[in-house]
């Protein structure tokens, strides 16, 4: 029973480290090199590479999905994908300082997940209990 118990705990070790972390790399990575494949410098090369990268970036969120044992949850995605956007609305304001540049994408990730938590949360619950009941 040890050995199964440690061989799972060694599973979930090397999924959460190749495709919860290389995960967040990629989507990370991709949303970098969207920001500047849309910069005014190279909107003369076309438009087809942001389109896959926008692909890439959705990739390496499917990839932490996997990674952190949420697969079938789908709404996790959009606490993964929280925090790229959350960058991006902070490159989009001006006067956004440094601290903001930690602060924003947390408070950003952590709000989603609270919200996505409650969905899943609220699923869970048995109908019964939810609906009145009539007399």
């Amino acid at each position: 029973m040890a050995e199964n118990s440690l061989r799972r705990n060694g599973w979930i070790a090397v999924r959460f480290i190749v495709f919860g972390v290389f995960g967040f790399v990629v989507m990370i990575f991709a949303f970098v090199m969207l920001v500047d494949q849309l910069t005014p410098v190279h909107h003369a090369d076309g438009y087809l590479a942001p389109l896959g990268l926008i692909e890439v970036s959705g990739l390496g969120a499917v990839m932490m999905l996997f990674g952190v044992g949420e697969w079938g949850r789908w709404g996790y995605l959009f606490v993964f994908l929280s925090f790229p956007v959350s960058l991006l609305l902070l490159l989009l304001l001006p006067h956004a300082g440094k601290d903001a540049g930690a602060i924003v994408p947390t408070l950003a990730s952590v709000g989603t997940y609270i919200a996505v938590r409650t969905y899943y949360a609220r699923r869970k619950r048995p109908e019964s209990s939810a609906a009145p009941h009539q007399t």
